[in-house]
Order: C-alpha cells, then structure tokens, then sequence
C-alpha cells in the first residue's frame, strides 16, 4: 500500500516538473520558477536525490531565511534575493494562510490542491492560471481566430454544431477581417441560417435582425438599401410600432435586442426618427431593466447592453450596475465592452476576464443567443474570443 502511494506521488510530482517546463518553454524563457520551502537544513540535503530541483531557477529554504513560511520575514528575504516587484509574482501553495501572507505583500496567490484524486486536474489548472497570467492574452487571442479561420461555427447547448450568418456578421464586425469568416452574401434580406436550419422548423424566415446586422456592417448599394428600409418602415411594423423579428407575418414576434440592430441600421441612414415607437420601446425596457432576464432570442443581460451602447444617458447607469456581476466569457467581453465605450473602469471584470482563456488561447463559446421556443442556446467561441481580444485590447491588458 505504502509502495502504491509513493509511486502516486512521484507520477505526480514528474507530472507537474513535465508541466512547469512545458510551460516555461511556451513563453519563452519570460518565467522565472523558484522554490520556497519550509526545509530544515539536513532535510533539504536529504531531498536532494530524491526530487527533481532541475525545474526552479532557485530555491529558497526557511533554515537559510531564517524564517518560516507565514513569516512576512521569508517573503521579504526572497523577493529582495529574485529583485521582483510583488505585482508581478505569482505565488502557488496549498496552505491558505501561505497565500494570505503573499497576498498582503501584492503577489497573486494560486491555491494547488494535493488530494491525490486531484492533483493531476489540479496541476494543469494552476499551470493555465500562471499561463493566463504572464503571457500576452490578446495576442493569444488573434493565434486562435488565425488558427480558426473560416472554421468558427456555432454550437449548442445540445451538442449540434452549425453555420449561421449572424454569429459571422458580428465576428465580422468585431475583427473588421473578412478573412476569418464563412459569409454567404444575400441579395436583400438575410437567413440566420446558412444551410438547413436545424433544431426548429425547416422553413424558417429571413429575419429582421440578421438583416439589420448584415447591412450595419456590410456595404449595401443605396437603391438596396433605402428599398429595404422603405419595406421594414411599411410592412414590417406592428400595431403598436415596434419592428418585428422576422419577415413573416405568421410569426409576430418582438425583441428588444432585434429592435436595436435594427434601429442602429436606420440611424446608419439618417432615418432612426421614423421608428419612434421603437426606440421609445427600447428606453422603456433599458429603464425600468426588464432585460435583467435576457429577451426571447438573448441570454444575457448584457447583450442588450453592449448592442445598446453603439446607440448611449441612462444606459451608463445601467451597465456600471453589471460590473462585477456573474457571467460566461462571452457576457464578460461583452460587458467590458459596453463600459470601454461609456468610459466606465471595469478592472474587476477584465482581470476576470484574462484569467478564464483557455489553453488554446480562445474562450469557452457562453451563450448569446436562443431559440424562441425551446431553452436551446447558442454560442460561438470565434466571436467570443474576437470579442474578449476587443475587450483586453481596449483595456490595456
């Protein structure tokens, strides 16, 4: 039994010497690994057979400090030794008051769990945590959306992976790079879906929103332009003259984010002043926060708010009372984003923001929109993460 957990530990601890260079190779010699260990002086000597030391650019014992770990005495001693500033240590132990103590000097402190069930889970964690700290996240960011190129479909929480010309529109729009996405152009009115829908009915309607976002982003002829304008204003305006979702009248349906793609389309144009009921309609909503729940076809809060933000007073108010409020990534990208263009400081979030990249430098896709009908999501990692690059971008991360 003893022989079994002895080899456990020391898969473990060749584990995490493998990781710790691995990680040091992938940022290129710009970290620095020191041991600080609580090790009297003839344990230290015993050690040194046994462990792998090789891995740390120095090592720090408590019968050299003359301090042990709490003592703010070590600390001191080996910061001055290394010549590091604390904002820019990063300090792993798995004993909490250790991490108090770093803490209260300005280092980061990452919390290793030992729990032999977990150590290996635990161990490629903190190692992307120090990842995600020390290396550059925007530029991780643009990796993967080259990487990905043209490849970036959505998914849903239901496991189905799809094209669709709205989550490209908006990736579009957030990377002004044409070569990242897999557009097909429409003639005039636009489908959410680029090939057979799935999940819903097999005819599905062109919509007003992807339309909207198209022609925002895209360059449309004017004659194309004013025509589909002209036809929205006419015939696509219900009684109580707030635009609806879809180019269909046996589905009436209404959202306040669609409302916003589409009102941001016709201020493009000089024409924001013939949908006043709509904008009055969007104002009501952003007042008195009824999209706190997400809308029929939107999830978060946030997407309102960010899509919202291209338009604007009351809406400050609205967003600086998100900071800090929980979220997926792609509500946190958004989020900051809506704070950037209102001039509000949000470290809170960016800081959580470059903590969850992933170790392909991207973001988990979170979920932006829904279908109407049935609690099915939709995410998109490439818009996440050209998103969540804006955001870090913005914010001089």
């Amino acid at each position: 039994m003893w022989a079994s957990v002895k080899k456990k530990e020391d898969d473990n601890k060749q584990l995490l010497a493998s990781w710790v260079r691995e990680l040091k190779l992938d940022v290129k010699g710009k970290l620095l690994v020191y041991a600080m260990c609580n090790l009297a002086r003839e344990d230290h000597e015993a050690l040194k057979p046994a462990a792998d030391w090789s891995i740390f650019d120095g090592i720090f014992t408590s019968s050299e400090a003359g301090f042990r770990k709490p003592e703010l005495g070590f600390y001191k001693k080996t910061l001055a030794a290394i010549g590091a500033d604390p904002a820019e240590v990063v300090f792993v132990d798995d004993v909490p008051e250790n991490m108090l103590s770093a803490r209260s000097m300005g280092m980061q402190a990452l919390c290793f769990q030992q729990d032999d069930n977990k150590t290996k889970n635990s161990s490629r964690l903190i190692l992307q945590q120090i990842k995600n700290l020390t290396s550059d996240p925007i530029q991780r960011g643009r990796d993967f959306l080259l990487s990905n190129a043209k490849q970036m479909h959505s998914i849903s929480n239901t496991g189905h992976t799809f094209r669709d010309s709205f989550s490209q529109l908006l990736l579009l729009e957030a990377t002004q790079n044409r070569n990242l996405v897999d557009i097909e152009q429409h003639p005039r009115t636009w489908n959410f879906f680029i090939d057979k829908p799935v999940l819903t009915t097999d005819s599905f309607p062109d919509d007003l929103d992807c339309t909207a976002v198209a022609w925002t982003v895209l360059e449309p002829e004017p004659r194309l332009i004013t025509s589909v304008l002209d036809e929205i204003v006419g015939s696509w305006v219900n009684s109580d003259g707030i635009v609806m979702t879809y180019f269909d009248h046996t589905r009436p349906r209404v959202d306040p984010v669609v409302c916003v793609n589409v009102l941001r389309l016709f201020y493009k144009y000089g024409r924001g002043h013939e949908l006043s009921a709509t904008l009055q309609w969007v104002r009501d909503v952003l007042y008195h926060r009824a999209y706190l729940e997400g809308t029929r076809y939107y999830a978060p809060p946030e997407a309102f708010l960010y899509l919202l933000s291209h338009l604007g007073n009351i809406l400050r108010e609205r967003v600086m009372e998100r900071v800090g409020a929980p979220g997926d990534s792609i509500c946190l990208a958004m989020r900051l984003l809506a704070c950037q263009s209102l001039g509000i400081s949000n470290p809170v979030d960016l800081l959580t923001l470059r903590t969850i990249q992933c170790e392909d430098g991207g973001w988990e896709a979170g979920w932006i929109y829904l279908y109407g009908s049935a609690d099915i999501r939709i995410g998109n990692r490439g818009l996440t993460t050209a998103l969540a690059v804006n955001a870090l971008s913005k914010g001089k991360i």
